[in-house]
């Protein structure tokens, strides 16, 4: 009974709260970035590490630990790549600390390790991922081909996307934005990925009618959900 009611709960008040800082927010999406492939690398790495019930603090900490070994320099072999991250990622040696100031492991270290060595061979094997990117205003487009690379599908490429300013008009669909959808009653039996596209659309009509950048509305509903909006 107790989680019924913090879900129902979870949403009350953001209308209010959302008028009051959507100004702030959108502010942070009209900042034009200076993007290069070496940022674009980077941010795909923390997308792999992030999501899938991993804690933003985690899978930051997690990236600035690997960005460290220079992953993505020609001098890496697959295999010793691989056997270097699976050892990183099953140390403690991550934030945030335990409660008893123990830092932490990184889950499915193997599996993760794997998978970040395919990823990275799909990032330097294009041209320039970045060039294909900026080769169309379609940002639908965009998404597609960034699905092309290992460990990424819908919500990872429009989540890099997001982060490079290249994809305003795409959802970051995870558990926030479809909590808060079914809470607002906008959508009932749905499950991801299968209905990406129909919670995608229903995410997009909500903020066209709140004339608010998608980019901008996702984050707040994250820090809302989180307890940490913006001050």
């Amino acid at each position: 009974m107790a989680q019924t009611v913090q879900a129902e709960t979870a949403m009350a008040g953001w209308r209010e709260r959302w008028q009051e800082l959507q100004p702030r927010y959108d502010g942070l999406f009209d900042l034009e970035l200076n993007v290069t492939e070496d940022l674009l690398r980077d941010e795909a790495l923390f997308c792999l590490l992030g999501g899938h019930g991993v804690p933003y603090e985690l899978a930051l900490s997690a990236t600035r630990q690997l960005l460290a070994l220079d992953l993505f320099s020609s001098g890496w072999k697959p295999q010793a790549l691989e056997e270097r991250l699976r050892h990183e990622l099953s140390s403690p040696r991550f934030e945030p600390r335990r409660r008893n100031g123990e830092l932490r492991r990184y889950r499915y270290p193997q599996r993760k390790a794997t998978l970040i060595v395919s990823a990275r061979a799909w990032l330097l094997g294009e041209a320039s991922v970045l060039d294909r990117l900026r080769a169309t205003d379609d940002e639908r487009v965009r998404r597609e081909f960034l699905c092309g690379c290992p460990g990424f599908g819908q919500k990872t490429a429009s989540w890099l996307l997001r982060n490079l300013g290249l994809g305003r008009g795409l959802a970051i669909i995870d558990v926030h934005v479809l909590r808060a959808l079914v809470e607002e009653r906008r959508l009932v039996d749905v499950s991801l990925p299968r209905d990406y596209a129909r919670v995608e659309e229903a995410f997009l009509s909500w903020c066209k009618e709140l004339d608010a950048s998608p980019a901008a509305f996702d984050l707040f509903l994250w820090e809302w959900q989180r307890g940490s909006l913006a001050m």
